[in-house]
Formats: C-alpha cells, sequence, structure tokens
C-alpha cells in the first residue's frame, strides 16, 4: 500500500515534467541508522518517444494576474488610507493594505532574480 502511495507522489511530479511517462520499476529500502529511519527509493522511469514537454508558460500567466490583483489591492488600501481624515480608520487600511504587499514583493522578487541569473 505504501509502494502504491509512493508511486503516485513521483509519477504526479514525473508527469508535471513529460507527458506520457511511468515509473515502471520502484525499490523502496528502509534502514534503521543510529536510530534514524533512512528510506532510500530508486525508480527507473519509461518515457515514451514521443514524450512531449510540458509548457512552462501558464504559470507565469497566473502570477501575473495574482500580482497584478494584488498590487492594485495594496495601492487602494494604501492610498485611501491615506487620504481618509480618521486617523484610526486610515491607519487600519495602511496595516490591511500591507498583507498584499508582501506577496507583490515576493512575486517581484523572483522575477528580478530569474531575470539575473
Amino acid at each position: 500500500m505504501f509502494e502504491k502511495i509512493v508511486r503516485a507522489l513521483l509519477n504526479y511530479f514525473l508527469h508535471r515534467g513529460i507527458k506520457e511517462s511511468d515509473i515502471t520499476q520502484l525499490d523502496m529500502d528502509l534502514k534503521n541508522d543510529n536510530g534514524k529511519y533512512v528510506l532510500k527509493i530508486s525508480s527507473t522511469t519509461a518515457v515514451a518517444t514521443k514524450g512531449e514537454p510540458i509548457r512552462k508558460n501558464t504559470g507565469s500567466r497566473n502570477i501575473i494576474i495574482v500580482f497584478s490583483i494584488s498590487l492594485a489591492i495594496t495601492v487602494l488600501l494604501d492610498v485611501s488610507g491615506m487620504l481618509l481624515p480618521d486617523a484610526v480608520t486610515g491607519r487600519t487600511l495602511v496595516f490591511w493594505g500591507e498583507f498584499p504587499a508582501i506577496l507583490v514583493n515576493i512575486i517581484s522578487g523572483r522575477y528580478i532574480i530569474r531575470n539575473l541569473s
């Protein structure tokens, strides 16, 4: 049963890279080494001769959409919080605007690092 679960997980990650591929032979070895258990997994993969790499561009479109929405929410909350005459409500809106700003910084940092390397 455990072997089927491991094979299903490995096939999932393998199918994300190459279509029509399958793990044919799976060997698992569980050893006790100084009170620590070590699971060794080795496998062979059967790839169809017409194995097509899966497009990698589908995720970038979704990330751009999330980036745009998060940036718009951040700007909307921060600007409206700064322009409100009530200090408590304004500070609260600026505070809530920082949460999507974290997501904006993570996504933009990812693209900057990818473009530099």
